[in-house]
């Protein structure tokens, strides 16, 4: 009795683990968290398991911390895992790496919980990005070894596809767009829905971004399509079974893409702030006019 016991706690743990790493693309979903490492383990066995350490420390701290619901659906794993694999983008994966990601990943995921419980606007990536971007701060000011630029796979699918799919996978910064498929196919698993959104999104970026003769390697990278994905998902679902529930995910996705080309110009590091900012603002313009909508 006592094996069943753990082997159900165990089972129970491992699909709550696998959902903060399906949060990443908003889905609390295990199904799509298990293809989701597999995506990163496909591109680097470093990113993987930096991405399963920092959600499995957002995960045992928010159940220490009596996060119970949280924790349940992934919320308290995804910035976590960000940040894993924030830390394996900026830094080598040695030691001073490997050191990093437990600490930093307790305090996203820390930060994200106090975020919830004082506002009702959702933080979304925002701990993941600060964290990241004082850890490159920090990297560059003390002049420590950064990781190197690994050169982007070629499949030989095609620039349309291959920016597509790395639109996807750059969510985790994986550039592979065989990694990039492998995230889609785990969003499909975990909601259909979801993975047409993501497509749609990182095609109508590409678009745009072709339309309006932004930087075609960039769009080649899927630098233009990630931040879209995200916002596009969490927008999805603010009015949902309304014919014009599309919109609000549309201009999610072009402001995103507006905003990160003036990351670029700026030659800032954008992380996932473009989508934070796009989303934000769209979902209180979409929150405000849905009173309106039922007074008229």
């Amino acid at each position: 009795m006592s094996l069943q016991v753990r082997d159900s706690f165990g089972a129970a743990f491992g699909r709550i683990l696998l959902r903060g790493i399906g949060q990443i693309y908003l889905l609390p979903s295990a199904w799509a968290g298990a293809l989701l490492l597999a995506a990163a383990a496909w591109q680097s066995w470093a990113m993987a398991g930096a991405c399963l350490l920092g959600a499995l420390t957002g995960t045992v701290w928010g159940m220490a911390a009596g996060d119970a619901a949280g924790s349940r659906v992934g919320l308290d794993g995804y910035n976590g895992a960000l940040t894993g694999l924030g830390v394996m983008v900026v830094l080598p994966a040695g030691p001073l790496a490997w050191s990093l990601v437990a600490p930093l990943a307790w305090l996203a995921s820390w930060a994200a919980h106090a975020w919830r419980r004082r506002s009702s606007v959702p933080p979304y990536t925002a701990p993941f990005v600060l964290i990241t971007w004082l850890l490159m701060a920090a990297a560059a000011g003390l002049e420590l070894p950064r990781a190197a630029v690994m050169a982007a796979a070629d499949p030989g699918w095609g620039d349309t596809a291959q920016g597509l799919l790395r639109g996807v996978g750059q969510v985790m910064f994986l550039d592979d767009p065989r990694a990039g498929a492998l995230c889609l196919l785990g969003l499909a698993l975990g909601a259909p829905w979801a993975a047409l959104s993501a497509g749609l999104a990182s095609g109508l970026c590409l678009l745009a971004a072709s339309c309006a003769g932004l930087p075609a390697d960039a769009a080649a990278l899927g630098l233009y399509g990630f931040n879209a994905v995200l916002a596009a998902e969490a927008l999805r679902m603010i009015r949902p079974g309304r014919l014009d529930a599309w919109i609000w995910p549309c201009l999610g996705a072009l402001l995103s893409l507006l905003l990160m080309r003036g990351f670029q110009l700026l030659a800032l590091p954008s992380l996932t702030a473009p989508f934070l900012l796009a989303t934000w603002a769209v979902r209180q313009a979409a929150l405000r006019r849905s009173p309106q909508t039922r007074a008229a």
